[in-house]
């Protein structure tokens, strides 16, 4: 085991509390504040996007202000969802479709990737006002879990990586480490009154969340930058962060309609 393995060790722990402290405070609030986070965070990830692929200034803010009030109406007033998914599905794709028109680069993986993270963000949406704190809960868990997992297997075990030209730290010790704790968290909730399928699902959800991180290390290599931003010290960027929690979402999202419907 190498020493520098671990150097960024101390500034990952000390920004992931804080990432967690923020996630409790808005669960304390209940769906709202959850909603609320959401919302800040939906900004956020589209700032960072649209400067990863040549956006600035002007064109930045447009892009911010066109997520802003594309998501305010499923945050303030979430009960559109009884008039079913049209106007959520068009509030939250429009700052795909107008920032698409305001890049500088990469138009059609710009297209794609804001596809995946309006999918993954609706989700979140989908299981905040359906499941409330439990299922965020449950979520930010399996995410957590799915990070930590491939963070020290990664290290401790090393071996062999898992797509190297796209993600070189990601490890297949790391990736099964994830899969095993999920398994366990799955059978933890089993005990607790979870039916047969639990075990598969968290295992499914860690699954789309390292899909999720794959699919975001991918973005930012054809966008050549390193990080999505730097706005968290020791993980990059807001994207960098919820990346997992993006595909994630929308497996457990996808889950519940088949299961719980």
């Amino acid at each position: 085991m190498k020493s520098n393995n671990w150097v960024d060790l101390p500034l990952r722990i000390f920004s992931g509390v804080l990432l967690l402290l923020v996630l409790l405070i808005g669960m304390w609030f209940g769906v709202a504040g959850i909603l609320f986070l959401l919302f800040m965070a939906t900004i956020a990830m589209h700032w960072e996007m649209g400067q990863m692929f040549g956006a600035r200034r002007r064109r930045l803010f447009v892009i911010c202000s066109v997520a802003g009030l594309g998501w305010l109406p499923l945050v303030v007033q979430p009960t559109v969802l009884n008039f079913g998914f049209f106007l959520p599905i068009i509030a939250s794709f429009l700052p795909v479709v107008i920032g698409s028109s305001m890049i500088g680069k990469q138009r059609g993986v710009y297209i794609i990737y804001g596809v995946i993270l309006t999918l993954g963000t609706m989700a979140f949406w989908y299981i905040t006002i359906n499941f409330g704190v439990f299922g965020v809960t449950v979520l930010a868990t399996l995410v957590i879990l799915s990070d930590i997992g491939g963070y020290v297997a990664g290290r401790l075990i090393g071996g062999r990586k898992f797509w190297p030209s796209i993600s070189p730290n990601k490890t297949w010790s790391g990736i099964f480490a994830g899969w095993f704790l999920a398994t366990l968290f799955g059978y933890v909730l089993m005990q607790y009154g979870g039916a047969f399928w639990t075990v598969p699902v968290c295992v499914a959800v860690v699954i789309g969340a390292q899909l999720g991180d794959i699919a975001e290390s991918w973005v930012k290599r054809r966008a050549g930058v390193k990080e999505s931003s730097g706005l968290i010290p020791g993980h990059g960027g807001v994207l960098d962060r919820l990346d997992g929690f993006i595909g994630g979402a929308a497996v457990l999202c996808l889950s519940a309609i088949i299961f719980l419907s």
